[in-house]
């Protein structure tokens, strides 16, 4: 990959935290795969940080991303942090298939929960408007968003600011 799309990334990503007010978020109940219905402060605020990762099936960069979110959560699950996906249709920005959804986790592996709704998830639990797909939220182990990109993400980008933000909360990072 190349290292400056890599730092384009990031420095969109850390532009993308300046612009979100932090903030937890309220709580809803979403209908996972298995028709089971879960509650998003099941996942957030559990003292580990939290990838929330609202996408489409048929998204071409959702599509590029997800062995990235696969990757990133099956190294860091067991430790410090956890993704979340919430799917919506593409791109129709309405309710997710979900059969569309299962076939689509099946074939890239997913491992890591799956939710799903519509574009209006975010306005629903007050984060605002869903500006696009895919759209990743960063909570941090406090349940408090932290970051936030309208774009394709990836494991290294994730890494890199969750890194930043533990060096900035332990006082180790010098004021620029």
């Amino acid at each position: 990959m190349n290292p400056n799309r890599s730092l384009n990334k990031l420095l969109a990503f850390l532009i993308m935290l300046i612009c979100v007010d932090t903030y937890a978020v309220d709580d809803i109940t979403l209908k996972s795969l298995d028709d089971s219905e879960h509650q998003l402060s099941e996942y957030i605020g559990h003292g580990k940080w939290l990838i929330l990762n609202i996408w489409g099936a048929r998204c071409p960069p959702c599509v590029e991303e997800v062995p990235e979110l696969v990757r990133f959560h099956d190294e860091h699950k067991d430790t410090d942090a956890i993704v979340v996906g919430i799917a919506i249709d593409f791109p129709s920005y309405g309710y997710a298939k979900k059969q569309e959804v299962i076939d689509f986790s099946d074939a890239y592996f997913i491992d890591f929960p799956v939710l799903l709704s519509d574009s209006h998830i975010t306005e629903k639990v007050g984060l605002g408007r869903l500006e696009g797909l895919p759209t990743t939220y960063l909570f941090n182990p406090e349940g408090i968003v932290v970051g936030m990109q309208v774009g394709g993400i990836t494991q290294k980008i994730i890494e890199q600011f969750i890194k930043k933000l533990k060096l900035q909360s332990s006082g180790s990072l010098k004021e620029q």
